[in-house]
């Protein structure tokens, strides 16, 4: 892990591999860890660089206004400390992370050589909302212990079944969230960050090859996002995830990862 500086917080971040960059941007109260083991695959043939997004991980936590232009802006800044700051690179975004990735590919063209969006919406009123289970799910009982929170978000948001049929991988979900828990203000502050931006009608301006992945199962973000989101950036390919729920990269990292490596070599 290094960090850098930007603005008046530090960001830490991590690299894999060496390459041509890879800027991958997690989401809502997502840290650079829950990208689990898809980093360290595109590092074996890029150099895949991971961040915590402003208030998670080991990032610097201020309780301040969020908004997803200067979180757009930060993802930047670490490509800037790494690569160099006219270094283009090709950037991955999840969730949250695939609306600011959406924006750095609008507030900086010229940094951004291919657009992957995972699990992502266009924003405002034409963002289909998630199902009342994954609903509940943001909005937990904080009175229960943090491990079962955890467990229940997880059941709520992944394809049906799924955290019940791997024990395992749910037993290292729980613990990557635990390691490093994002403060309850941090998730408000980007929740509130997430309904200000509305990009529906700017998609149309992204130039960048752009692939949309997104599980035809997904409880949190309805798969109709994926199909809004593809359709508006000109060009765009949409790759379904069959079965697929929200988390991609536990509940189906390798083709999660081999679309990317397809799409971005």
């Amino acid at each position: 892990m290094q960090t850098v500086r930007v603005g008046n917080i530090n960001l830490a971040y991590y690299t894999y591999g060496t390459g041509f960059p890879v800027l991958m941007i997690q989401g809502l109260g997502g840290r650079a860890a829950d990208w689990s083991n898809v980093p360290a695959t595109l590092g074996e043939r890029f150099q895949a660089i991971t961040f915590d997004n402003r208030g998670t991980g080991k990032s610097d936590k201020p309780d301040e206004e969020y908004s997803l232009n200067t979180m757009a802006d930060e993802a930047v800044a670490v490509l800037d400390a790494i690569a160099g700051s006219s270094t283009p690179a090709h950037v991955v975004g999840v969730s949250m992370g695939g609306m600011i990735a959406q924006l750095v590919a609008l507030r900086h063209p010229q940094r951004v050589k291919k657009l992957a969006l995972l699990s992502t919406t266009p924003g405002g009123s034409h963002t289909v909302p998630p199902s009342p289970m994954a609903m509940l799910a943001l909005m937990p009982d904080l009175t229960k212990p943090p491990e079962e929170i955890v467990r229940n978000a997880m059941r709520a948001i992944t394809a049906p079944g799924f955290a019940d049929a791997h024990a395992e991988i749910l037993r290292e979900i729980v613990a990557t969230a635990l390691s490093a828990p994002t403060p309850q203000f941090v998730f408000a502050r980007q929740m509130a960050a997430v309904m200000a931006s509305d990009r529906y009608e700017r998609l149309r301006e992204i130039s960048a090859p752009t692939l949309v992945l997104h599980g035809d199962v997904d409880p949190l973000v309805p798969y109709a996002n994926g199909e809004i989101v593809a359709s508006r950036i000109p060009g765009a390919t949409l790759h379904t995830l069959r079965g697929c729920g929200h988390l991609a990269m536990w509940e189906q990292p390798r083709e999660l990862t081999a679309a990317l490596l397809e799409f971005l070599s």
